[in-house]
């Protein structure tokens, strides 16, 4: 008898050893499996040799496969699609060129990967070009305003800042910029904000030769380009 009771005792304590082994085994496969789950970071920015702003991005645990391209937005407006530029190990690197001054990284994504850290790193790069002011800038995209900013000195002190310039009698629904400048304000009808109030496309750190667009469906009457605050 109790040379039963010494061999069940026996197979009762492997059979919970079992059990606790199955049971850390689950854990740690679950552990490497959300630590193999893609993540997409924002790696870090700095200024390049020709005066803009690289911004990088690693996607980390997507395998050998080619991953699509990486699109995202920040206070200046959007970016890409940019396509990877470098692979090593288990990691896929993108590198987004924007003009120098204030950047903010907002969001990005590699198909259904989002980023990780929006907003970190989050600063005004002065890396040589475009019109450089120790100021934040504006929220970048559509502005709707009751009444019509009449000229260039409000539009631009409507931010704070001194007018530098201004594209007149314009027509189309996109215009290519004739000047840098810190903040540049697209005026066309009032689409989308309805009626009675006023559509601005507000763009910051612009840069000659980049492409301005309408905020809606209406044609640009003007685009006006602001410089640095008032000292």
């Amino acid at each position: 008898m109790r040379s039963m009771m010494k061999s069940l005792g026996i197979a009762a304590t492997a059979v919970m050893i079992g059990a606790c082994g199955t049971q850390t085994d689950t854990t740690d496969q679950a552990a490497q499996a959300a630590q193999a789950k893609p993540m997409l970071n924002l790696s870090h920015i700095q200024c390049t040799a020709d005066g803009q702003v690289d911004v990088h991005f690693v996607l980390l645990f997507w395998g050998d496969s080619t991953p699509p391209a990486l699109s995202g937005t920040y206070n200046g407006g959007s970016f890409g699609p940019t396509q990877q530029d470098k692979h090593s190990g288990n990691v896929w690197h993108y590198d987004v060129f924007l003009p120098s001054g204030f950047i903010d990284i907002t969001s990005a994504t590699v198909g259904s990967v989002s980023l990780h850290n929006p907003s970190e790193y989050a600063g005004v790069y002065n890396c040589g070009g475009g019109v450089q002011c120790d100021a934040t800038p504006p929220v970048a995209g559509l502005l709707c305003t009751d009444q019509p900013l009449k000229n260039p000195g409000l539009e631009c002190g409507f931010f704070g800042l001194n007018p530098i310039g201004k594209d007149d009698n314009l027509t189309g629904l996109s215009f290519t910029a004739t000047m840098d400048a810190f903040v540049a304000i697209v005026k066309s009808g009032t689409h989308p904000c309805g009626s009675g109030n006023s559509a601005y496309n507000i763009y910051v750190n612009v840069v000659a030769g980049d492409t301005l667009s309408t905020p809606a469906d209406q044609n640009i009457s003007h685009v006006t380009y602001c410089g640095c605050p008032a000292q």
